[in-house]
């Protein structure tokens, strides 16, 4: 399990794929990850077993996995291939750890339809178009691209967005988004469609926590991050994360991080 507020990807190569009918081709780059887009056509992906690819799918193939490609002889596949290595980079002050990503969580095939597909077909594209090898800041726009794609990827499916998981999704984006506010989660769960029971499930699910946990933490995170980098004092500090007031908040912290936001600050300004 990694942190995708951490990843870190460096593009490879980058290939527009036009096949000629009967086409068949093996995975030879192995060693690092592949996203394939197919922008039309048919064929076979064969690994342990094989599935029928078109376009609108997106195939995510992890390092290692061998594969063998294969054109339909009347439609053939058009594609672009994205190479890339993935590594979680932890910057925790003072020290930086990276640690290489061997699988990210996403699926081997993806089907999209109407306005998605487009949108994915002209990213593809523009990542394509983009990225130019051996020349300073030529990686630079399509990799910023390329983790756009994949945050997008991590977040939600099309099929996610009506359903009672997409709510779940936009519970978490509220309280992510509105850490300086209080919150009823039986209000919430109304709001959003949902019922109470479900909602405290899949969120315990999604983020190992419970809503008014997940709240305090990322409430917690904004408090640390106006400690460590800004002058404010703790008071408006207070006041900006939606705390009563200095006490309150000095006590919520105190027991969520172990020390009081005071000694928080004088302990990160003591480190630099």
């Amino acid at each position: 399990m990694y942190n995708t507020n951490q990843l870190n990807l460096h593009i490879r190569w980058v290939l527009d794929k036009p096949t000629a009918p009967g086409w068949r081709d093996k995975r030879n780059t192995t060693g690092l990850h592949t996203l394939y887009w197919i922008h039309e056509g048919r064929g076979t992906f064969h690994t342990d077993r094989s599935y029928p690819v078109h376009g609108g799918m997106l195939a995510y193939m992890l390092p290692g996995l061998q594969m063998d490609m294969e054109s339909d002889e009347l439609y053939p596949l058009q594609m672009t291939m994205i190479l890339f290595d993935c590594a979680e980079v932890d910057y925790d002050e003072p020290s930086l750890r990276i640690t290489r990503v061997t699988q990210l969580e996403l699926p081997f095939l993806r089907t999209f339809h109407s306005d998605k597909m487009r949108e994915l077909s002209l990213l593809f594209q523009d990542i394509y178009r983009s990225w130019v090898p051996g020349v300073a800041g030529g990686a630079m726009l399509s990799q910023a691209k390329l983790l756009s794609l994949l945050y997008d990827l991590h977040s939600a499916t099309e099929s996610q967005v009506e359903s009672a998981h997409g709510a779940v999704e936009q519970v978490k984006q509220y309280l992510e988004t509105s850490y300086n506010t209080d919150f009823k989660i039986h209000e919430l769960a109304e709001r959003f469609g949902i019922s109470l029971s479900y909602l405290r499930k899949m969120l315990h699910k999604a983020v190992g926590m419970s809503p008014k946990h997940y709240h305090t933490h990322i409430r917690h995170e904004h408090a640390r991050h106006y400690l460590m980098y800004s002058s404010f004092s703790v008071k408006e500090i207070a006041e900006v994360c939606g705390y009563l007031d200095e006490y309150h908040f000095s006590k919520s912290f105190k027991q969520f991080n172990g020390v009081s936001p005071s000694a928080f600050r004088m302990a990160f300004k003591g480190a630099d």
